[in-house]
């Protein structure tokens, strides 16, 4: 029997139900990893970076890709109380020129939308730690590339974590939003449409169009320090459906590690990526090569 998700208590909160943004719970969710993290996985224990951490790899990771003024107005109509915290937490020479600001002085008023979208930003990039998974029916030969060339894919569905994560663990949930944030262009973002309203005060949940292959569905949690990424632990190993190795692992390696996870997860599918050979084809040319080495070679039958 499958969760309640919509449950209060439950692990993992949909951010919005708009088709754009929601996920399916059923929808398979791919971790393409290293070997190094997948025994980190196979006992129940799994490393999910700050966005500021993300931004080690991709500079426009966590950026809005709204305008300032729109960042300001968002929280002031939504959330006035947060945006009150946002402006104390500013430099006191910059909290005074907000407070003394003429409403009429247009360039002053943006400068100051951008101080503060610029700390709020900075802010949720500390504060906020992103796990991220490539939501696709199929495996992906770019992802392949990119991220586990000699490594495995992990496969899920929201279901599956949710029921395997501990008590006291709660997530938001969403699809990535693709946009244009080259500077000086014009967003790709249309601050009115009905699908983006849930995301827009979440720089998090945008990335650069440039990505936009990954298909990318994150789960948001809290960080426990400023800063720093959040180790979980005792998840129960029912969240992994499957561990696909990556088609360039040699047989050879592929037999022995599978033999491993399988100890670990006997519930798993443990296979190997068809995206170069068939992993029986080459299982029986193995076993040709094996039996023609064993037959004796004709000039030891000659007497």
């Amino acid at each position: 029997m499958k969760p309640d998700m919509s449950r209060r208590d439950n692990s993992i909160r949909q951010i919005s139900n708009h088709p754009k943004v929601r996920v399916d719970p059923d929808a398979p969710l791919w971790r393409y990893i290293k070997l190094s993290p997948l025994f980190l996985n196979l006992n129940g224990k799994f490393f999910i970076p700050t966005i500021k951490q993300l931004q080690e790899s991709d500079p426009k990771e966590g950026l809005s890709a709204i305008s300032p003024e729109c960042i300001v107005g968002q929280l002031a109509d939504h959330s006035p109380e947060t945006l009150d915290a946002v402006i104390s937490s500013l430099p006191q020479d910059h909290q005074r020129v907000i407070k003394t600001t003429d409403t009429r002085d247009i360039a002053q008023c943006r400068h100051n939308s951008r101080l503060v979208a610029d700390f709020w930003d900075a802010n949720e990039s500390e504060s906020k730690c992103a796990w991220c998974w490539h939501c696709s029916s199929h495996e992906s030969a770019a992802m392949w590339r990119l991220y586990a060339e000699a490594g495995v894919a992990i496969q899920t569905n929201l279901y599956r974590i949710n029921s395997s994560l501990p008590k006291g663990l709660s997530f938001d949930a969403g699809k990535i939003q693709y946009c244009n944030k080259e500077t000086g262009e014009i967003d790709s973002i249309n601050p009115e449409a009905p699908e983006i309203k849930s995301v827009l005060t979440r720089p998090y949940f945008f990335k650069s169009i440039d990505y936009e292959f990954e298909r990318e569905v994150r789960l948001i949690i809290d960080a426990e320090t400023r800063g720093h990424g959040r180790l979980l632990t005792d998840i129960s190993n029912e969240i992994i459906d499957k561990v696909v190795f990556s088609p360039w692992t040699k047989l050879n390696e592929f037999e022995s590690l599978s033999e491993i996870v399988t100890r670990f997860c006997p519930k798993a599918v443990v296979t190997r990526s068809s995206l170069i050979k068939d992993l029986d084809d080459e299982r029986t040319e193995s076993a040709i090569q094996d039996l023609l080495e064993a037959q004796p070679s004709r000039d030891e039958n000659v007497p």
